[in-house]
C-alpha cells in the first residue's frame, strides 16, 4: 500500500512539488518501511542523509502525516536531547537511567522521527550510544534527517572515539537513503526576498511598521539577562543583530525568545566570517559546542555565525518568523570555512521563511 507515493505524485500532479527520482528513491523506501511498521515488532528505521534543499525534511514529515500509528512522534533531534537531559536530572540516582527513560517513552511511542540529526554538544556525543541502545531495545523505530553521512557526524569533535559506538549503532539499526539528487528546490521558484531585506533600510522599517512597530530603546530580560531592543510591535520586536548575536549566549536564550514572540526583526546583520582574525579558537554557543581545528583559520564573527544559526534553527523549527535587514545578499551572508557546512541548511531556512506569512494582527 503506497500511500507516501499517491500524496507525493498528487503534489506532482499539482505543480506543488518538482519530481526528483532522488526523492521518489527515498518514498519507496519509506512506504516499505509505513507496511513494515504495520505488520512487525521490530524493524530498522531510516536515515535520510544529503545536501541541503534535497527535501529531506518535507519527506518526513510526509511520511510522519501518513503513517497509521498514534504511536509516533516528531521532534528536532536538539529538542529531543534537551527532554533527554532534563529526564536524565529528574530521575538522577536511579540505576541505569537510559534505560528508565527509554522504557517511559516505549510506552507511548513506536516511531521517533528527528529532523537534523547534527551533534555539536560533548554532552549529547558522550551519551548517545547508551542512549540509541536502550531505545532501539525498547523496540522504537528511529526516521532521521541529516546533511551528513553517520560516519561524518560529530567529525573532529571533542573525544569523538567515544561517540563512534553511536556510529555503529545507526548503521545497524537504520538503512542510510542517500538523496543527492541534482536539484536544489530551495530556488526552485526562485528567490522572493519577502523578508530580507538588503541596504533597503526603508523596506525593513516600513514593514515593521505595518505590524504597529514603534522604536523605542529599552530593555527586555532573556533568560534573567537584560538584553536591549531597538522598538516592539505586536508579537513581535526589533533588535541590533550584534545585542542578539555578540553577547555571549547560550541556545535556551533563543527557546525562550522563539516561546515569547512570532517575530523578530533583525537589523544590521554584517557579511560574516569574510576576514581572518588573530584568534584560532571559536566559542559559539555557550552551552556546547564543537572547537574548530586549528587548520580552520578563525574569521571575523565567527562566533556571532554559530549563535545565528542557532537562532535561526530554533524560530524556524517553531514556525516563527525572522525578518532581516542585511548589509550584503543571503549567499553573502557568511563566507568562511569554519561554519560553511552548517550555515548552508541556515540559508535553506531563510528561503523558505520568505513564504511564510506575518503573524495575525
Amino acid at each position: 500500500m503506497y500511500r507516501l507515493l499517491d500524496k507525493y505524485n498528487q503534489l506532482i500532479e499539482s505543480n506543488t512539488l518538482t519530481f526528483d527520482p532522488a526523492q521518489v528513491t527515498a518514498i519507496d523506501e519509506l512506504d516499505k518501511l509505513s507496511n513494515q511498521i504495520e505488520f512487525s515488532d521490530r524493524t530498522k528505521g531510516i536515515y535520510l542523509f544529503g545536501p541541503v534543499g534535497r527535501g529531506k525534511s518535507m519527506l518526513m514529515d510526509m511520511f510522519f502525516d501518513t503513517l497509521g500509528s498514534n504511536r509516533k512522534q516528531r521532534l528536532h533531534f536538539h529538542h529531543f536531547m534537551q527532554i533527554i537531559h532534563q529526564q536524565l536530572k529528574e530521575i538522577q540516582g536511579k540505576k541505569n537511567p537510559l534505560n528508565v527513560i527509554a522504557k517511559q517513552w516505549a510506552k507511548h511511542t513506536k516511531v521517533l522521527c528527528f529532523d537534523e540529526f547534527f551533534v555539536k554538544d560533548i554532552g549529547d556525543a558522550m551519551i548517545l550510544a547508551g542512549l540509541l541502545d536502550a531505545f532501539f531495545k525498547a523496540g522504537i523505530v528511529f526516521v532521521a534527517t541529516s546533511n551528513s553521512h553517520p560516519n561524518e557526524l560529530y567529525k573532529n569533535g571533542l573525544q569523538r572515539s567515544r561517540f563512534e559506538p553511536t556510529i555503529d549503532l545507526i548503521l545497524a539499526h537504520c538503512k542510510l537513503v542517500n538523496i543527492c539528487g541534482e536539484n536544489d528546490h530551495r530556488f526552485a521558484n526562485g528567490f522572493s526576498a519577502n523578508f530580507f531585506f538588503e541596504n533597503d533600510e526603508l523596506g525593513f522599517s516600513s514593514l515593521f511598521s505595518s505590524l504597529g512597530g514603534s522604536e523605542k530603546l529599552t530593555n527586555i530580560n532573556i533568560e534573567n539577562r537584560p538584553v536591549e531592543i531597538l522598538g516592539e510591535c505586536k508579537a513581535g520586536l526589533l533588535i541590533e543583530f550584534l545585542a542578539l548575536c555578540a553577547e555571549p549566549r547560550a541556545t535556551q536564550d533563543y527557546i525562550q525568545l522563539a516561546k515569547d514572540y512570532d517575530v523578530i526583526f533583525v537589523k544590521n546583520i554584517p557579511a560574516m566570517g569574510c576576514s581572518a582574525v588573530d584568534s584560532s579558537v571559536v566559542q559559539g554557543i555557550e552551552d556546547g559546542y564543537m572547537r574548530a581545528k586549528p587548520a580552520f583559520e578563525a574569521k571575523q564573527f565567527d562566533d556571532e555565525a554559530r549563535r545565528f544559526i542557532a537562532l535561526i534553527d530554533e524560530f524556524y523549527d517553531r514556525k516563527k518568523l525572522i525578518v532581516i535587514s542585511s548589509l550584503c545578499a543571503l549567499n553573502n551572508l557568511y563566507t568562511g570555512e569554519l561554519l560553511a557546512f552548517e550555515f548552508e541548511r541556515t540559508k535553506s531556512r531563510l528561503v523558505e521563511m520568505q513564504s511564510w506569512q506575518l503573524p495575525d494582527t
